[in-house]
């Protein structure tokens, strides 16, 4: 079976969706002993989804939701799986709305909480600063300041995997990031929730545009493929997935906890924790929704 399958059945799933569900999809069939992908379905059994169920709610929920999506590739009915992927997101979903933290964000949860991600950076950036003075890098420089990168982009910005689609040369695609005035603006125009919400417009600060002053020249010069992201032995656009990999051993090998970008967006929204609330208080007092509520904020003097 192959990815093109599985973009044949996903008609309605972004390219970065799609991405995901197949690597989802590989790392379930490890999960069933395999080695490659079968040409049937099979090995999507009752027995599989036993196991997986006795995993933690957040994998057991990406692994059923991979099994319906290599059923919908295979074009086999798993009704089995499909029962299992909704009670493991209503379930996924109480447990956010309570508020609590699961069992794997309390064990990876760091001390500083999303704090943590920029004293990382600090490090990161202290361990490189020598590089800032250097004309001509390896690529082995360009990977480990690349690594410095990305954690101080998600110190700031709490993305999914989309940074790994972001691209600088033309031609640019839905995901880019170009000079604005003294420092950089991004757009993400394809991700998760796009079809909803609109892009995403992030005006990137001085740290963040200081950093790729020294990083994009060091990129263009050894690397042709036109995004932000390389891999260190070849020289390829660096995944999706693998840039994932890359934060989660980067926090585990620093900081001794396995974060990802769901935590860090668990982290960021739970540093904003006070704001939020008082605002969901204010919509209450005032039995606004949150977009009416914008719409009396009074942000200066009446202009005739």
């Amino acid at each position: 079976m192959s990815y093109a399958l599985l973009e044949k059945a996903c008609t309605n799933c972004k390219p970065s969706s799609i991405k995901t569900y197949w690597a989802n999809i590989l790392a379930l069939s490890r999960v069933a002993g395999l080695s490659g992908m079968p040409a049937g379905g099979g090995w999507l059994n009752d027995k599989l989804l036993a196991r997986i169920a006795a995993m933690p709610l957040n994998r057991f929920k990406r692994f059923t939701t991979a099994g319906v999506k290599a059923s919908q590739m295979y074009k086999a009915k798993r009704p089995n799986w499909s029962k299992a992927m909704s009670g493991a997101s209503e379930r996924y979903a109480q447990v956010r709305e309570s508020g609590k933290r699961t069992k794997r964000e309390a064990a990876n949860w760091p001390e500083e909480g999303y704090k943590a991600l920029a004293t990382l950076a600090k490090t990161l950036h202290s361990e490189l600063e020598h590089l800032e003075k250097k004309k001509l890098w390896s690529r082995s420089d360009l990977y480990h300041y690349q690594r410095f990168l990305i954690v101080l982009f998600y110190s700031k910005h709490a993305l999914r995997g989309d940074l790994a689609d972001v691209r600088y040369k033309k031609p640019l695609g839905p995901n880019w990031i170009a000079v604005a005035g003294k420092g950089y603006k991004m757009h993400i125009g394809e991700h998760k929730t796009s079809r909803a919400h609109g892009p995403i417009e992030l005006t990137l600060g001085p740290q963040i545009s200081e950093a790729l002053n020294t990083f994009l020249p060091q990129l263009r010069r050894l690397t042709k493929h036109g995004y932000l992201l390389t891999t260190l032995r070849t020289g390829n656009r660096l995944q999706r997935q693998d840039m994932l990999r890359l934060i989660r051993n980067t926090t585990k090998d620093r900081l001794g906890k396995n974060i990802g970008v769901q935590l860090i967006r668990v982290l960021k929204v739970s540093a904003a924790a006070p704001e939020i609330d008082k605002a969901v208080q204010l919509q209450k007092e005032l039995a606004h929704s949150g977009a009416m509520q914008k719409k009396y904020i009074s942000r200066g003097g009446w202009e005739s």
